[in-house]
């Protein structure tokens, strides 16, 4: 059991500028003004020096072994980035990836990060690096032909709900560009069979899209919703170029659009309308995408960037206000990943919560700590990161990884793929 005192606590919901959290094992047993706190006997008493305790952040789409291309392909387009990518994919092996992935974990949760949806290869590495780490992942192949759908079936049965639910195993489709009618179909098959969800690029790119129209005469968007994909739970990611028809199918079907502001900047993806599709209905979660398109997995900073985006591009300061974007950062990033349990601190749910220092000089003087949260807040302000209520990152330290293995361990991986 831990107690944690001496917060300004925002739930998720509402907001205690005195606030107090018990944790009972993984759950949440009180969160709430400090003068209800209920007595904990035994608890490990926690003093959070005033600082901003939030849910954490759920990134809704990552290639977290991407680590090791960090800074290949910089300064270029989609196509022409990933003609640079693709060679050094053909060289991974299952070691480079967790070694990968481990670098990804640690980066996250220094900067917050409770849980991730990773879409990569070697993805039985990746589930070993979650539980071992106490992160949660939502994980899934990227798949381009029916036999990579066919792994998901041995990929779900050896890790699905490993780790006290950390894990969750979707099917992986890449992308329409990547593939064709029938495998699309297909992963709709494999999914409805295991009873999972779909995680899949939509429409990124301005070629991408008039591309699928050329090839099937309708919108990426369009073309999934007639194969049938949007029937299962989806993970949509970027949808930056969209039709008010798009929306419409987005919003009816229940897709998760995964925002990834900084990444389609990077690569002049474009600006995806997330606030218009916020206002009719989609439901909006929020990424990082790979940290070669990035290039930093720090969930803080890409919250800020899509909040100002939107009210800069689109002109109207209202827009993506900083409680909305918050909770795209967490609750419905947690409902995306499908964690229906977790995303807010209250009573029963899954302790997945994080500390912001409430001293640091970028915090101060603090009169709109939600504001400052979004607009103000770094990652490295971030000093406690727990999941399912086991404390993983605490004032500097790992308390489930070695920081220093992790570290040589990717650059050893790095060195092999030829990146250094």
């Amino acid at each position: 059991m831990i107690k944690i005192e001496n917060v300004r606590l925002y739930t998720g919901q509402e907001y205690f500028p005195n606030g107090c959290a018990v944790t009972d094992g993984a759950f949440v047993r009180y969160a709430g003004d400090s003068k209800g706190c209920p007595d904990a006997p035994g608890a490990r008493a926690i003093d959070g020096k005033g600082g901003l305790m939030m849910p954490g952040f759920y990134n809704a789409h990552c290639h977290a072994a991407m680590t090791l291309e960090r800074g290949v392909g910089s300064d270029l387009n989609l196509m022409d980035w990933l003609h640079q990518i693709f060679p050094i994919e053909d060289r991974l092996n299952a070691e480079h990836v967790y070694n990968g992935t481990r670098l990804a974990i640690l980066e996250m949760l220094r900067r917050g990060t409770v849980a991730f949806a990773d879409m990569y290869f070697f993805m039985d590495e990746v589930a070993r690096a979650a539980v071992e780490t106490g992160i949660r992942a939502n994980i899934c192949r990227g798949c381009t032909s029916m036999e990579g759908l066919d792994s998901t079936r041995d990929l779900y049965r050896a890790h699905e709900g490993a780790g006290d639910g950390l894990v969750k195993v979707y099917a992986g489709l890449h992308s329409e560009y990547l593939t064709t009618p029938e495998v699309a179909a297909y992963a709709l098959q494999v999914a409805k069979e295991l009873n999972t969800g779909i995680h899949v690029h939509v429409s990124e790119t301005k070629s991408e899209t008039d591309g699928c129209i050329e090839r099937h005469g309708v919108t990426p968007v369009k073309y999934f919703d007639q194969i049938g994909l949007f029937e299962r739970p989806t993970i949509a990611a970027h949808l930056v170029h969209v039709t008010d028809e798009d929306i419409q199918i987005l919003a009816r079907r229940g897709v998760y659009m995964a925002h990834n502001p900084a990444s389609n900047l990077k690569l002049a993806s474009g600006v995806a309308r997330v606030s218009e599709m916020l206002d009719k209905g989609v439901r909006v979660a929020l990424g990082t995408d790979g940290p070669s398109s990035n290039n930093v997995l720090d969930m803080l900073s890409d919250m800020r960037l899509a909040s100002l985006l939107q009210k800069g591009v689109f002109g109207d300061p209202r827009l993506l206000p900083a409680r909305q974007a918050l909770t795209m950062a967490t609750r419905t990033g947690a409902e995306a990943l499908g964690y229906r349990d977790c995303g807010l601190i209250e009573a029963g749910l899954r302790a997945d919560m994080i500390l912001l220092d409430g001293h640091a000089e970028n915090m101060l003087p603090g009169p709109d700590p939600l504001a400052d949260a979004v607009y103000s807040a770094q990652g490295l302000n971030v000093t406690l990161t727990m999941v399912n209520g086991r404390m993983l990152y605490q004032d500097g330290k790992f308390l489930t990884l070695d920081e220093d293995e992790v570290k040589r361990k990717a650059l050893e991986s790095a060195k092999a793929l030829r990146v250094l």
